[in-house]
């Protein structure tokens, strides 16, 4: 089952000076990591979106079904609870994109902070 929904380009930045452990999270509790974000670095990536109801999700490997895209988190690689924080995409739903850029950084304490996306239509 082939997806012929629009592609989004994922722009995820590490706006601080701490690296910071990135994933995606899909429903069920099944995750993809993104790995460790260095300072200043981006990582680049590619999820569909449904253009009835601008829900984000990626292809499962065998290509069977759609894996439902929760939110992106991120979080200080050696304290997930007390760090995590998550990237907005309530935007990116709510639009039909074709680009997302998103932005966040590890603070000397308390949780990653994230700015609001960016969204390219």
């Amino acid at each position: 089952m082939p997806s012929g929904d629009p592609t989004v380009a994922v722009n995820l930045h590490n706006d601080g000076t701490k690296p910071m452990q990135c994933r995606i999270q899909f429903g069920h509790w099944v995750a993809r990591d993104l790995g460790v974000l260095a300072p200043k670095a981006v990582t680049r990536f590619q999820i569909q979106q449904q253009p009835k109801d601008g829900a984000l999700y990626v292809m499962r490997d065998d290509g069977q079904r759609r894996m439902m895209i929760e939110n992106i988190f991120c979080n200080a690689s050696d304290d997930l609870q007390a760090t995590v924080g998550q990237v907005d995409l309530a935007p990116a739903r709510a639009a039909r994109v074709q680009e997302i850029d998103a932005g966040c950084a590890l603070p000397e304490t308390g949780h990653v902070q994230c700015r609001p996306v960016a969204l390219k239509p």
